[in-house]
């Protein structure tokens, strides 16, 4: 057998040694040790790029742009900054982190947390997500009132997450119908009523939903209503906080949905006549005492078009005797996956 030099091992066998090496220290040993490994290994290593918008970064900027392969690498970038409770202007900073976007080739996922935006790099930032697929992560940011900017172009953003508050309405309305033939996934986290703002807009391609609502009002519940009948095509659909139910939703809403994530009371709601396989039971509130397993597992999810075989229970209860399993196997015959919490003084 003929002995294969490293150089002339084939690229897929070097990708291979590059993933082995599970740690950023081994990356960078790797990188100065193995001429022929060091491309990969580098742009292994680059892969995340995570930025505080709170330090000095010039220096590091130029280092970027004096490489523009390791630039081509990044994949995931992170923009954070420190607590928006005082005023602070992070303008200048922001004007060095564009000079390196249109480096960034790769760029597959942004996530950007209190940040001071500015509309000149929004604008840029909407350029880049014009022209390459992106998952996108909006946290708690600042945008000065009218400097928000409308995208003009269709955006290619599968995935996308916010915050939505007044002062910022409009923007993500626009990202969202801009995004209408690409976004696949959606997490919106609202305090309000400001959901009403989106209930007109329609996301044929949207497979996954996730709503926080943190107050809600009967304003607040008919607009997500009106939201989730709208996109046809949700097959996941997760409900975090205390949504507890929703005004009457049409039999023919939410024809695709193969999972949800809810409180008993929404899942009772939600399952019947739609072909549900997966449920999760959330309690957003500490059970007290025992109670009778029909005060949250109602028959009604027994009502799903397909069979149910996937149940995760979160039950925050040292109490689980056997007439709760009992029922559920009564309701949910088919069960191939079940997932219960049980306490160490469980009873």
């Amino acid at each position: 057998m003929a002995a294969i030099g490293l150089p002339n091992i084939p690229l897929e066998i070097q990708l291979q040694i590059a993933e082995f090496a599970e740690t950023h220290q081994t990356l960078k040993a790797l990188s100065v040790t193995s001429r022929s490994l060091r491309s990969i290994a580098q742009s292994m290593l680059f892969e995340t790029l995570r930025i505080d918008i709170g330090k000095e970064l010039r220096g590091s900027v130029d280092d970027l742009l004096a490489n523009p392969r390791i630039c081509a690498a990044i994949r995931f970038l992170e923009l954070r900054g420190q607590c928006l409770s005082s005023p602070r202007n992070d303008e200048e900073q922001l004007s060095l982190i564009q000079k390196i976007l249109s480096e960034m080739v790769g760029l597959r996922t942004v996530s950007i947390h209190q940040v001071n935006l500015s509309r000149t790099f929004l604008d840029v930032f909407l350029g880049i997500a014009a022209k390459m697929p992106l998952r996108i992560s909006l946290g708690w940011n600042i945008c000065r009132y009218g400097v928000l900017p409308t995208p003009h172009t269709p955006l290619q953003i599968s995935h996308l997450s916010f915050i939505l508050g007044h002062p910022q309405l409009e923007f993500y309305r626009s990202m969202l119908h801009a995004s209408a033939t690409t976004l696949t996934r959606l997490n919106i986290v609202t305090y309000g009523n400001e959901f009403m703002n989106l209930a007109d807009i329609n996301l044929p391609f949207l497979h996954h939903l996730t709503l926080l609502i943190t107050r809600q009002g009967e304003g607040s519940k008919a607009s997500v209503a009106a939201f989730i009948t709208a996109q046809r095509a949700i097959r996941k659909l997760d409900f975090m906080g205390r949504v507890f139910h929703l005004p009457p939703i049409p039999p023919n809403a939410l024809p695709n949905l193969r999972e949800l994530s809810a409180t008993p009371e929404l899942l009772n709601q939600l399952v019947p006549g739609r072909p549900v396989k997966a449920i999760e039971v959330l309690f957003p509130y500490p059970q007290q005492g025992c109670f009778s397993p029909g005060d949250w597992f109602g028959e009604e999810v027994g009502e799903s078009t397909a069979r149910v075989r996937r149940l995760r229970v979160n039950l925050n209860t040292a109490i689980l005797d056997t007439r709760m399993v009992k029922r559920i196997v009564a309701i949910l015959p088919f069960l191939e996956n079940l997932w219960l919490p049980v306490c160490g003084d469980v009873s």
